[in-house]
């Protein structure tokens, strides 16, 4: 009986979820990567220039839902920052029953440009630094389809539109599912699936803002082991280091 009660009870939590399996996304979940770049001459992936990490952090309440905080940080290291500097600190909050966007805030720097922004979504209306305007319905935030992605279960060679916004801006996008290759890492060696995101029929990260993912499992959970993110000068490669998955 005490074992029932608690099933409905952590279904409850985490937007009705199904007995037996793990919401996509859950507090506490932290993973830490490794940062390299491939727009210098020296070619993609050789040299470590900084880290990133990705979290859950606790529920909390935003326009009276309930909202996953999920934050993302990027840092490059002193010899990153001589090449292109980054530090980007974004932080996301989603409705925990259909994962939409409630509230972004994102403070960046990326080379010699720093922009912040506030964006607070309510229904059809979003308001950015001030500014208001209308969106459609069912919206996300493009770093939090990092996390949700995974459970997409898209088929090979098949896509899956989604509406974004990100600093102000709206746009759709389209991610398709180009298949499984072994990815090694520095927390080991997957057998990974990637979603990558298509310009005119074609996968590419052309637009700034795209974002290419490929997943891994650690103790039977599916995990974002590889992330590509397209910036205004080239794309960081975010290889995974260390997990709150994997058990030392």
């Amino acid at each position: 009986m005490k074992k029932i009660l608690f099933i409905l009870l952590i279904g409850a939590l985490f937007g009705q979820v199904e007995p037996n399996k793990q919401p996509s996304l859950m507090p506490g979940e932290k993973y830490k990567y490794d940062l390299y770049v491939d727009f210098i001459s020296l070619g993609p992936d050789l040299i470590k220039l900084g880290t990133a990490t990705l979290s859950t952090e606790k529920i909390e309440v935003v326009n009276n839902k309930n909202a996953y905080h999920l934050k993302f940080s990027v840092k490059t290291s002193k010899v990153g920052d001589i090449i292109y500097k980054i530090r980007d600190v974004i932080n996301i909050w989603i409705d925990t029953k259909n994962l939409t966007v409630l509230k972004q805030t994102k403070k960046l720097r990326e080379g010699n440009l720093r922009r912040e922004y506030v964006t607070i979504v309510n229904e059809n209306k979003a308001i950015t630094n001030g500014k208001e305007y209308m969106i459609p319905d069912n919206i996300y935030d493009p770093y939090a389809l990092i996390l949700m992605l995974k459970d997409e279960k898209i088929p090979v060679g098949e896509s899956k539109k989604f509406k974004t916004i990100d600093s102000g801006k709206f746009r759709e996008i389209e991610v398709m599912n180009i298949g499984s290759k072994t990815i090694r890492t520095p927390a080991g060696k997957f057998e990974a699936i990637t979603y990558k995101p298509m310009n005119n029929g074609r996968s590419s990260l052309k637009n700034k803002g795209d974002i290419q993912v490929s997943y891994g499992e650690i103790n039977d959970k599916v995990i974002p082991i590889k992330i590509s993110l397209k910036l205004s000068r080239g794309v960081i490669v975010l290889k995974l280091k260390k997990s709150s998955d994997i058990v030392n």
